[in-house]
């Protein structure tokens, strides 16, 4: 700012105008207080009652130092529970009694009495502030606002933090960049918070996205609680998955960091029932809360139990893991290879969730409280083409079915039990026929559709010095015309050498048959045509080492 500049907003701020302004708010502050005196005294000291207090002194406290306007305006308004008999007084809610130009001076003079630093909320804010509390019916309890102090003292590792809401009712996470938001702001304090969807009556999703800055580099754990579906994107890359309609459920996973800023994204969605949140960040026993809300019981449990990490009897096997997992359906079955290069298939929808490396997995979760499924461990997870992997197309231009559903008019859980609800079932067209493990314990799937037998192998390999897994279709039978496996749905399906760019860092490769590219209501897919007694090689090849 020029001199010239800042010596005019300084007469502005000193002006006579200005200055009988300020004298005006502290002086109908300092009226507004005498309803606290017959508990904090004029000298806001406390009122002594025999041995006790009639309530506490407001010099040093940490209410009117917290620097927090919002946190006073919400302490005004509602009161606080009288709990024990440290005070002889609750106090007050005064919503009823002070309006907001009161409410606001009332905090000016307050903080400038007894405080530390002044805080000079508008009226307009304070009004703002009434109506995010309006929906609180009961006073605080001292130990909540307490935790809302610590909390905002916290150090904020999330920067230019933005948020969009959605409008819709879904199963899994949707495609939120082919949707329109219906509300769209800014996170100015940094933390992760639902409360910009209040308003939302039904299903909702919110994406948020910001800037996270890391002092030092180092393994850090990464944490996503929620109800229902969550993900973690870093650097553009899925690094956790939360996802399905769940009740409150944790997921978590280990991630080499660089020092610096990095950009991170939160995608969430609600279909209906209870709404939770919370995000946190963990290097060695510290733990960082990245979000307004805090699975503090969870948070408990883990801190009691070390990862368990899942690994082979024998050197050069494969550990076969059968749980409950995030981004899968329930009938998951997880294999680690000793290359380690991992992959999670989907006994349900009979084809493969997603595939990582790294370690393999964590089972520490089964231990705490009625155990929530495994948590899958290493890095660099894709998650591509889900769902029903075959399907017969009269045209190019016919949707793909990623599952077989039914609707049924009750459900106990929603809010309008008459409404039509959608779920999953088995299609009839699929038969799971189990899977064989051979010397080494690799897997190879086995299932039928209609007059076709189909064996789905993997096996880890190296393409040049990178992490690569070998997919083998074999496809027995008579095949129907227009039978078509769908084997990418993510990344720009771009081709450089044969190799097929779908996204966070995996290209794949397709042998024995010529795939066939459409793009699809807004979306990019690979397939190929099936033929009967055929063999379909894909190659799932990371484009980097992996990091150590």
């Amino acid at each position: 700012m020029k001199l010239s500049s800042f010596l005019f907003l300084l007469i502005a701020i000193l002006s006579p105008a200005a200055l009988a302004q300020d004298d005006k708010v502290l002086e109908l502050g300092k009226l507004t207080f005498q309803s606290c005196v017959a508990c904090h005294g004029p000298d806001g000291k406390g009122v002594k009652a025999g041995d006790l207090q009639m309530a506490p002194t407001l010099h040093g406290s940490a209410f009117v130092n917290s620097g927090n306007s919002n946190l006073l305006t919400g302490i005004i308004l509602k009161g606080i529970l009288k709990e024990d008999n440290q005070y002889v007084q609750a106090m007050l809610s005064l919503e009823a009694a002070l309006n907001d130009e009161q409410i606001a001076a009332l905090i000016a003079y307050t903080t400038k009495e007894f405080g530390e630093k002044r805080q000079s909320p508008t009226a307009n804010e304070v009004a703002k502030w009434r109506k995010e509390f309006a929906s609180r019916k009961s006073p605080w309890k001292r130990s909540d606002l307490e935790e809302m102090i610590a909390a905002r003292n916290e150090p904020r590792l999330l920067s230019d933090l933005s948020y969009s809401v959605y409008e819709g009712k879904w199963e899994e996470l949707p495609d939120f960049s082919q949707l329109t938001p219906v509300k769209t702001g800014k996170l100015e304090d940094g933390l992760i918070t639902l409360d910009p969807a209040k308003g939302m009556k039904k299903g909702f999703g919110m994406v948020f996205e910001g800037t996270l800055t890391l002092e030092k580099a180092g393994k850090f754990i990464f944490s996503i609680t929620s109800d229902d579906g969550s993900a973690i994107a870093l650097n553009g890359e899925t690094l956790i998955g939360n996802d399905g309609i769940h009740p409150v459920k944790t997921a978590k996973m280990p991630y080499e960091m660089e020092a610096g800023t990095h950009t991170y994204k939160l995608l969430y969605f609600d279909r209906a029932g209870k709404r939770f949140l919370s995000a946190a960040i963990r290097k060695g026993k510290e733990n960082i809360w990245l979000s307004t809300m805090r699975n503090e019981g969870q948070q408990k449990e883990n801190e009691g139990y070390d990862p368990i990490p899942l690994t082979a009897h024998q050197p050069g096997e494969a550990i076969v893991h059968r749980a409950f997992l995030p981004d899968a359906n329930p009938r998951a079955i997880a294999v680690g290879y000793p290359e380690a290069v991992n992959l999670v298939w989907d006994a349900d929808t009979l084809n493969l969730a997603y595939v990582y490396r790294g370690d393999f997995m964590d089972a520490a979760s089964h231990w705490n409280g009625r155990g929530s499924g495994s948590t899958p461990l290493g890095q660099d997870r894709v998650i591509t083409a889900q769902g029903l992997p075959l399907q017969i197309l009269e045209s190019l231009d016919e949707p793909w079915q990623p599952t077989s559903q039914a609707t049924t008019k009750y459900e106990r859980d929603t809010e309008n039990p008459e409404e039509t609800i959608t779920f999953n079932i088995k299609h009839p067209d699929y038969q799971f026929r189990g899977y064989r493990l051979d010397e080494k314990r690799y897997p190879t799937f086995n299932y039928q559709y209609r007059n076709l037998t189909i064996s789905d192998r993997f096996d880890p390999s190296d393409v040049n010095g990178v992490t690569a897994l070998v997919r083998t279709l074999t496809i027995e039978g008579d095949a129907e015309d227009n039978l078509y496996l769908r084997l990418a749905d993510t990344g720009s399906q771009q081709s450089d050498n044969d190799w097929l760019d779908i996204g966070e860092n995996l290209a794949l490769k397709i042998e024995g048959s010529e795939p066939v590219h459409r793009q699809i209501e807004g979306k990019k897919e690979t397939l190929v045509e099936v033929t009967g007694d055929s063999t379909v090689t894909v190659t799932y090849r990371w484009n980097t080492p992996l990091k150590p």
